[in-house]
């Protein structure tokens, strides 16, 4: 294989790894839900799914935000194998707040969300996703499932570089 073929075939091999790159980076997401509550707005942006035994952070927001306190607790949804586990809820700006669940099974959960105010007690029930990891990572996926590709591009290569042996020791006969 010649220079310039070596050069844009690697070329071929970074852009490709650039396309694919963000690929691996979806396992997850996140939503928003939008709640009212006795007057109040209450926007939550949660992870989808959550993941078992990693903190979950969930954003949430409070309209109208005057006086507004709030607390959390995650409860195990019917089937799901698991006692009720403590949220901590951190204060932002007026209105915003951090809450953070780790839930130490997979399965459905609620995090209730309890909003003290001046006109009474309320509760907001997001419904929450937990999932198990992978039995994989999945950049270690994607490398398993491109390894042929890279094990065809050499092939080719050989097969390229053999195929002008051939045309030059046919053009050295000729001339000779």
């Amino acid at each position: 294989m010649s220079r310039p073929a070596r050069a844009r075939a690697g070329a071929a091999a970074v852009a490709l790894a650039v396309v694919l790159a963000p690929v691996t980076g979806l396992a997850a997401g996140a939503r928003t839900l939008a709640y009212r509550s006795g007057g109040y707005a209450v926007t939550v942006t949660a992870p989808d799914p959550a993941q078992v035994a990693s903190p979950a952070r969930f954003a949430v927001r409070l309209s109208p935000s005057a006086g507004v306190g709030l607390r959390a607790i995650a409860l195990p949804g019917f089937g799901t194998p698991s006692t009720p586990v403590r949220a901590t809820v951190r204060p932002g700006a007026p209105g915003e707040f951090t809450v953070t669940a780790t839930f130490p099974v997979r399965g459905g959960w609620t995090l209730a969300l309890l909003l003290s105010t001046p006109a009474g007690e309320w509760q907001v029930d997001v419904p929450v996703t937990v999932a198990a990891p992978g039995a994989i990572p999945t950049w270690l996926g994607w490398a398993i499932g491109l390894s042929p590709l890279l094990v065809l591009a050499v092939f080719l290569g050989f097969q390229v570089r053999y195929a002008d042996g051939l045309a030059q020791r046919g053009r050295g006969r000729a001339e000779g």
